[in-house]
């Protein structure tokens, strides 16, 4: 044998040759432009409030630094494509694709332009986020050239959906040490009732709801289109986990826009032979929606409540009973008997993590500041269920006070939930005299009241109402993009009102804010690429139908609620608007995995 054809010193098994896939490969710089919008898709669910980069003029969140790779990459892959510089601008068709866009933009910077000016800032903020959003769409267009890179596209978008649920699930389980992690999110958990709403990795339940609805049929067509067992399970797993969260968000639109895209899958895999492959995922999913709202009616009655009232703005209120004066000493304690009624329609638990309690705090003569003195509450001796009456001993602690007129502050709380002045309903008062104690006192620091006149919650129908007024006054442009909030509170009367409130009806929003020209240059935006997805579902192209029951998701949950204010959805929106325009969607058939 010649030292040629000698046998090698290494077991046969690990001489083959190594062949990387062809997704994983950046065979020039175009793919760079790829890579980064594997990223963005995959960080899409995680927008972090702290900034990762803080200067003294400039903070960069999360979101904002993965955009800015994105448009370095874009720049960078058209420089230098073959087309040179000229491919960094869209081409004739990707034009004709974002017009409709480009319209919408152009009526939305039209109607900033007029809105007030103590709102322009925040109304060119939401031109903006449309530029980018516009700007996602052409990324997905540019790369649905490749439909192999157009699908992993959308696999990023589900394993990051993927793992926000899974946060998301570890929330509802109340795993403490995710709690740093999910505070990068939101400021405070959501929560109705008392019951926590799962938010995973969103600022609020209802838009985690929304993410989650467009994502599932995505994951679902996803799975099955891939060749890989263990990729078909992932698809299936993320549709399931995504469903799972829609419930535990109590979202009750979200639910039944997810049962109404389920429905639909089942229906057209039943109806058409060349997508039957959909039926076991939907099947299953769907059970996991049905199981867990039967669960909720069964074991939860804040969900049953839900069903009943619009919001929980009556199911807290409470009328008091307490002295109207006391005459106390400083340094000492006095036992004070309080009444109180359940006006709401919920009991007051007096267990749990979040029991109810009456409180307390010492307030200046005029009821105008509080005193930095420890509030402090009553706990209740037992459950008080609606209409029943209470008598409660408050063992008060009469702080150390100059001798002087005070007022002490009585109102029920549901703790980490919410004060129920919070829902209008006024706190009692008594006015105490105070004597002097042993020792002469100073009075503590004074803090400026700022709850005397707590938001009421509006419904939905008043907020519609009130769209309904803003949109007869000002039809053509409307009084501004996102500034519905600023203005509906004053439409219905009210001396104050939440303005982190939309109208909670996507139609409504846009006629309010950007008149009937922006609902028309909206439905542009919309109508071509889903009749375009439409079109390709309609050939047995799966992923043509994932993406456009994705945005018919959006669209219909969009007519109790409004999202475009919220980056995560809205641009999820936008780049499935892109995905649908591309060929890549209305191929048949599409196969992952490879």
């Amino acid at each position: 044998m010649t030292a040629a054809n000698a046998p090698l010193g290494y077991p046969r098994t690990i001489a083959h040759s190594l062949t990387v896939r062809r997704w994983a490969v950046l065979s020039d710089w175009t793919s760079t432009l790829y890579v980064a919008a594997l990223v963005v898709g995959f960080v899409l669910p995680f927008e972090a409030i702290p900034p990762l980069i803080s200067t003294p003029r400039l903070g960069l969140t999360d979101d904002k630094l993965v955009l800015m790779l994105l448009v370095v990459a874009w720049v960078i892959s058209g420089a230098l494509s073959s087309r040179g510089w000229n491919q960094v601008l869209p081409t004739r068709t990707e034009w004709r694709l974002l017009l409709a866009s480009l319209v919408f933009i152009c009526v939305t910077l039209s109607s900033a332009r007029l809105a007030a000016p103590e709102y322009a800032d925040e109304a060119l903020r939401f031109v903006a986020r449309l530029l980018v959003a516009a700007f996602l769409m052409l990324v997905a267009m540019r790369l649905g050239a490749d439909a192999r890179h157009l699908t992993g596209l959308l696999w990023s978008v589900a394993l990051g959906a993927g793992l926000s649920a899974l946060l998301g699930i570890g929330e509802s389980l109340h795993w403490s040490g995710l709690e740093p992690a999910l505070a990068l999110f939101k400021v405070a958990p959501t929560r109705v009732g008392g019951d926590l709403r799962v938010s995973a990795s969103f600022q609020y339940a209802t838009i985690a709801a929304m993410y989650f609805e467009m994502v599932a049929p995505l994951a679902i067509v996803l799975g099955v289109t891939a060749r890989r067992a263990w990729t078909q399970v992932l698809g299936v797993a993320i549709a399931i986990a995504c469903t799972a969260n829609v419930v535990l968000s109590l979202t009750r639109a979200g639910m039944l826009t997810l049962a109404a895209i389920y429905a639909t899958l089942i229906l057209v895999g039943c109806a058409r032979s060349s997508l039957r492959r959909v039926l076991p995922p939907a099947l299953a999913s769907g059970l996991v929606l049905l199981g867990g709202a039967i669960l909720l009616l069964v074991h939860d009655p804040v969900f049953d409540l839900r069903l009943q009232t619009e919001s929980d703005a009556d199911w807290y209120g409470a009328a008091y009973s307490a002295p109207a004066t006391l005459n106390l000493q400083a340094d000492h304690t006095a036992i004070v008997a309080v009444s109180v009624r359940n006006e709401g329609r919920i009991p007051w638990t007096n267990s749990g993590n979040h029991p109810f309690a009456l409180g307390y705090r010492w307030l200046t003569d005029d009821g105008n500041g509080v005193l930095d003195v420890p509030a402090a509450e009553v706990p209740l001796p037992h459950d008080v269920q609606p209409g029943e009456s209470i008598q409660l001993q408050a063992n008060l602690s009469v702080p150390d006070l100059p001798a002087g007129t005070y007022r002490l502050d009585w109102g029920m709380l549901q703790r980490d939930v919410l004060q129920f002045y919070e829902r209008g309903w006024a706190d009692a008062q008594t006015r105490v005299s105070i004597t002097p104690g042993g020792v002469p006192a100073t009075l503590p620091e004074v803090s400026p009241r700022d709850d005397d006149e707590a938001p009421w919650v509006v419904g939905r129908m008043d907020l519609w109402g009130a769209a309904a007024r803003l949109i007869a006054a000002h039809p053509l442009l409307g009084v501004g993009p996102d500034n519905f909030r600023h203005y509906y509170g004053a439409e219905l009367g009210l001396e104050a009102w939440d303005e982190r409130v939309q109208a909670n009806n996507i139609y409504l929003e846009i006629l309010a804010d950007l008149g009937v020209l922006g609902l028309a240059a909206f439905a542009w935006v919309i109508g071509g690429p889903l009749v375009a997805a439409a079109r390709g579902a309609r050939r047995g192209a799966y992923l043509g139908l994932g993406v456009g029951l994705a945005i018919v998701a959006f669209l219909v949950h969009g007519w109790l609620d409004s999202f475009l204010a919220f980056n995560p959805t809205a641009w999820l929106l936008w780049l499935l608007l892109g995905v649908a325009s591309s060929a890549a969607v209305r191929q048949k058939p599409q196969v992952s995995g490879r």
